[in-house]
């Protein structure tokens, strides 16, 4: 075998390792894509889910109604100022009433 030869073999082996590692890139780059798309997905549901949900009571968490779509009554927490405050008993969120 000549050099030429032998040079030709190795820089065609060089090339298809590259392009082994390009069409891998690819193939990567379109994963990620379709994982993107599904969070993106996700959420317009989510959104949409928000939409569609009922305005929640004066004494119901809105996190859980319009996250979660789901009915749980806040409960007074004890505080030292005169603003009265409310918990969730589900989700732990907290908010100022009246």
């Amino acid at each position: 075998m000549t050099d030429h030869e032998l040079y030709r073999r190795q820089l065609v082996e060089r090339l298809e390792r590259e392009k082994r590692a390009a069409q891998d890139d690819i193939a990567r780059a379109q994963a990620d894509e379709a994982r993107a798309r599904a969070r993106v997905a996700e959420k317009d549901a989510a959104i949409a889910g928000v939409f569609a949900a009922r305005e929640p009571q004066a004494d119901e968490c809105r996190r859980c109604r319009f996250e979660f779509g789901r009915t749980s009554v806040l409960r007074p927490m004890p505080a030292k100022s005169r603003v009265a405050r409310f918990q969730c008993a589900l989700c732990g969120h907290e908010e100022e009433g009246a």
